[in-house]
């Protein structure tokens, strides 16, 4: 987590310098240092993985399949929408952060199904 900490912050103050005579520049560093932090972390992500795909083997169907789809969905669509506010796009950033959540609605829609379907059959 220093080592994390310590490339934000670096990347921070360099875009902070480049800000008002480079914006450009300052936005890619930005981006990249963002996905910097983001490769460290899927290394570290196949502990998490592993106890998740243990979980999946006592669920029954599709269920922890489908939840990680939403999780995967929701977190590709918060990078993009607070990657687009930081190029001052705010439109596009919702416009994101819409599509987000309604792609995950969709994968859902699966687990849902089940749920109701539990549910009339325990009415019956």
């Amino acid at each position: 987590m220093l080592q994390i900490a310590a490339l934000v912050l670096v990347g921070g103050v360099l875009s902070l310098a480049l800000r008002r005579d480079q914006p450009a520049i300052a936005f890619l560093l930005s981006v990249g240092g963002a996905v910097l932090v983001l490769t460290v972390m899927a290394g570290q992500l196949g502990p998490l993985l592993g106890f998740v795909q243990s979980l999946g083997d006592y669920a029954q169907g599709q269920s922890v399949s489908c939840l990680l789809r939403v999780l995967g969905i929701a977190l590709a669509a918060q990078f993009a929408s607070d990657t687009c506010r930081d190029a001052g796009m705010a439109a596009a950033a919702s416009a994101v952060e819409l599509c987000g959540r309604v792609l995950a609605l969709l994968q859902a829609l699966p687990l849902l199904q089940t749920l109701i379907d539990a549910f009339l059959s325990c009415l019956q």
